[in-house]
């Protein structure tokens, strides 16, 4: 199958869900909608580009083909689950906890092995958004199950 067309479907549901996701955001109160309505409207763009990158490239003739090997099938389904894990992650352990676990883990699943690196943007992932949710939107994370173990 053409990558491209591939490319094309996997833009429109990016885009569609953007799109879902700013309908669903406007509906927030006040100042709390303009961050999530900022973002998806971004992502709908971005998913517009992308749509119209591959649209390009198919009337080029240069979109090449998707040939798919079990690695990359399996790297995928490894990928979603850990994205699945971590939404159920962040509600049940705590942010940290999960984030924490999820980087290293997607880290290695898509092939990257430099250590200090990962252990370099899971810190930089924990405090670029705590403080985006915490210090700048002002927005409790979830409570962290180890600490509160802990007596913390």
């Amino acid at each position: 199958m053409p990558k491209g067309v591939i490319e094309l479907f996997a833009g429109l549901i990016a885009t569609a869900v953007a799109i879902a996701g700013i309908f669903e955001a406007s509906s927030y109160r006040g100042a709390s909608s303009y961050m999530p309505i900022a973002v998806t409207a971004i992502a709908a763009a971005l998913g517009l580009a992308w749509m119209a990158q591959s649209a390009i490239a198919l009337s080029r003739g240069t979109s090449g083909t998707l040939t798919v090997s079990p690695v990359k099938v399996a790297r995928f389904f490894v990928i979603v689950a850990v994205a699945a894990a971590y939404v159920f992650g962040v509600s049940h352990f705590g942010y940290f906890t999960s984030t924490i676990v999820m980087v290293p883990v997607l880290s290695l699943a898509i092939g990257y092995h430099n250590i200090v690196a990962i252990v370099l943007t899971t810190i930089g992932f924990c405090v670029v958004l705590y403080a985006v949710f915490r210090l700048l939107l002002s927005v409790p994370l979830p409570q962290e199950t180890i600490l509160s173990l802990i007596g913390a």
